[in-house]
Parts: structure tokens; sequence; C-alpha cells
């Protein structure tokens, strides 16, 4: 009689308890990942969400369920930077905003929309402006140059033949240094970006960054170091000289350099003539996958027609998980006037569908995958110093019944299922902040 109510009440345990259980421990990880995700919002370092996600594992047919709920739960993580957003009726602008910054800097910046908005969202324009660093100024914000220049990106920007459109325009954060790629404003662009789409304005994928002189230094630079998140990007009067950022990073990404043929000022015309041979070439070997235009405008000096520009970015879409990737992992850095005193460099946490933060942040190293259905051929190699760490590798696009073949520099290092689960959804979610970019699961690589 014992035995047979023990087993009774172990089936009550079983199913009632169960029941109940599942229903806590739903309502309990949602608001646990809200948390974990709140945790990581511009931080330096990574964490991971609890070991017990990365075993929640999720039916393939549900990864696009999974994937609306955790944005869902960004946007609450997100709740109070996005109150920082200027909400813009259409065709207007708001001006003077002021955002704080890593490292003790702010940003000025305005913000303005141009025409209705496109099913998807605006295509969003970074604009950056002319000027540059003068180190004798004041405070901050005191240079009559940058002031000026700022003023005429606003206004250009408003004239350029790409609406509908929305654009951010900064200030630079700081006169006496002048810089558009420094730690600050690097994290300005991926706060930009982020909240641009949290806002549910803007298209994921119709994202642009360009600028003319010091911000066409600006946007070639971080056109480079943040190609995965833009669709396009276009220094005007600004190339930088072809030693300075790494080609791989542009393979698919739209760039569009405009210089004039007389800008014979830190080299810039043959910058331009430099970087057209050397997109050429990576365009003729790799068709379709370097998309580029080089224009020397001829009879020009420094100031140069800046319309053609933004109507040619606007054609262009992100590709957010290309078949081939390619891109190498190096630190952003002003080499010219030895960068912000008593402030790191700045190397990627992860770019395209690698997540990097485990790697050493010495020296410089490059990546190309390539993807055919469910198997990657992953190479990598040192280009400067010795990078030595370990790189995750986010699965997407196969089939997930199949096994994942992955070669790391032609060795196979994984022939097996691999398993959507929750925990790199988040995790990869924390990485980019992107909707397109919740990777349902992951490989990891030894680098030595």
């Amino acid at each position: 009689m014992n035995k047979k109510i023990l087993a009774a009440f172990a089936l009550v345990c079983l199913f009632g308890a169960c029941k109940s259980v599942k229903k806590e421990t739903t309502s309990g990880y949602e608001e646990d990942l809200t948390k974990y995700l709140s945790s990581t919002i511009e931080k330096d370092s990574l964490i991971n969400p609890a070991t017990e996600y990365y075993k929640r594992t999720i039916p393939a047919n549900e990864i696009t369920k999974y994937q609306t709920l955790l944005w869902s739960l960004w946007k609450k993580a997100n709740a109070e930077r996005l109150k920082t957003w200027a909400d813009l009726s259409e065709n207007s602008i708001k001006d003077s905003l002021i955002w704080q910054l890593p490292d003790q800097k702010k940003m000025l910046f305005a913000m303005s929309k141009k025409g209705n908005r496109p099913d998807g969202g605006y295509p969003l324009y970074i604009n950056l402006h002319g000027g540059g660093c003068f180190p004798n100024e004041s405070g901050p914000w005191t240079s009559p140059s940058n002031d000026s220049e700022w003023k005429a990106a606003k206004s250009l920007g408003s004239k350029y033949q790409d609406s509908p459109s929305m654009y951010f325009i900064p200030r630079m954060p700081d006169d006496r240094r002048g810089r558009w790629y420094h730690r600050a404003a690097i994290a300005a662009w991926i706060r930009t970006w982020q909240l641009a789409v949290l806002s549910g304005d803007v298209n994921a994928n119709k994202t642009y960054i360009m600028g003319i002189s010091e911000g066409g230094y600006g946007s070639f630079r971080m056109g480079v170091f943040l190609a995965d998140y833009f669709a396009g990007a276009g220094p005007m009067a600004g190339p930088v000289w072809v030693d300075q950022e790494p080609l791989e990073n542009l393979r698919n990404i739209a760039f569009r350099i405009e210089v004039g043929e007389k800008d014979y000022a830190y080299g810039r015309v043959q910058n331009g003539r430099d970087w057209k041979k050397r997109l050429d070439s990576a365009s003729a070997k790799n068709p379709a996958q370097f998309k580029h235009e080089v224009e020397i405008q001829e009879g020009r000096g420094h100031g140069i027609d800046y319309f053609r520009t933004a109507p040619w970015l606007k054609q262009f879409t992100r590709k957010s998980y290309p078949d081939t990737l390619s891109m190498v992992y190096y630190s952003q850095v002003d080499s010219i006037y030895g960068g912000e005193p008593n402030v790191p460099s700045t190397y990627r946490k992860g770019f395209g569908y690698l997540r990097l933060d485990g790697l050493s942040k010495t020296g410089e190293r490059k990546f190309y995958v390539e993807k055919k259905g469910n198997t990657y051929q992953v190479s990598s190699s040192n280009v400067k110093g010795k990078v030595k760490g370990k790189v995750k590798l986010y699965i997407d696009h196969v089939d997930f019944a199949e096994p994942v073949k992955i070669y790391y520099n032609s060795k196979l290092i994984n022939n097996k299922k691999i398993g959507p689960n929750l925990g790199t959804m988040a995790e990869s979610l924390a990485l980019f902040g992107d909707p397109e970019r919740l990777f349902p699961a992951s490989v990891t690589i030894l680098i030595e």
C-alpha cells in the first residue's frame, strides 16, 4: 500500500510540479536574460550568460521565434539608453543634443529625417564633418573651424539627393584631439547604430558612414574598422595611406572614395590612386565581393563635388552573413599623433560572424572564412607580431539536422551536428546588438 501511495505521489510531482516549474522557468529566464543583456551594454569586455542557457537547446524550426523573443528582451534592456535617442517626426531636425561617451568625453550631435519612412525603415547616414585637431584650444568644443565645419555638414546633408533618409551629424568630441576614430568616437558609432535600429526607425541593413576632409579620414577608417555594421562607406577628400587600414575588411561593404586631382596635401590624390589600384585588383580577383568606386575629380583641389556619394551608397544593402568573410584583427589607433593619452587602443570584440575577444590584444592577425552549405573553411595567420587565443565561429544558415564540417587551416576540427541554443543567441546579441546577428550556435577555434 505504501509503495502505491509513493508511486502516485511521485507521478503527481512529476507531472504537476513539472508544469509549475516550466512556467516559473519561462518567466524567470526572460527576466534573467534581460538583466544579463543590460549588464553587457557598452562594456569593454563581454561576459557570457549563465552556462544553463547554452544547455537550453532550441529546435531549428523555432530559431526565429527565440530570436524575436531575445530582441524584445534587448529592447527592454536598452529602455534607459533609448531615451537619449531623439524621437523625430518626418522632415524634421533636432540639434545640439549631447551624449556622454567613454574616457570623459561628450558628443554634440544633430539628427534629421528627410521624406516619409519607407517599409523596413529609413536608410541611416552617419555624416562626419571636416576640421581637425586644434591642441591649443581651451576646451573640447571651442574651435571656430570645427563649429563651421559642423554647420556645413548639417547643411550639405539636408541637400543630398537621398530622400527618404535619416541623418546623424555629430560634432567632434574634443577639438584638442580632433579625430573621429579614437575609442570614445568608436563607442559613439556603435551606439548610434544600435539605438537607430532599436528605435524601429532605421533599416539595419541600410546604414552608411561618410564624411569630408577630416570626416573623410574618419569615415574611411571607421568604414574599414566597423565594416560589418555598414552597407557602405563614402570618404570624401580624405583617403588614408594604403598601409593604414586593411583591405580585407572591405570585402562585403560598398566603398566610394572621392578626391580632387589637385588635392596634393598629405598625399591625398596619390592615396586615392593607390586605393583605386588596390580595390580594382581585389574586385577583379573576387567578383562582386569588393564593390567600390574611386573617383579622382578633374580640376578639383580639396574642395570637390560632395553630392555624388550619398545617392550612390543608398543603392547598397548589407549582407549580415556573407558566404565569404575576411578581416584583419588589429588595433585602431592614431599612429600619427600618438593616440589618446592614457587610453587603451581599441580592438574589435567581434567582426562579421566571428567573436574575437578571446584573442590577445597584441599584434595583428587575418582571418578568412568560406561557407558552402554546411561546410566552413577557415584560415588564419599572423600579420604583425603573434596573436594567440580563441575565436568563436558563429554558425547560421545551415541544415542543423546534418553535421557541420569546419576546417581550420585545412585541418578538420568539427564533423558533427551542432545544436542551436539560447546561450549563444544571447551572447551574440550582447556582442553586436544587431537583430540580423542573433546567432543560434557556435564552434570555438584555438588560435596558436
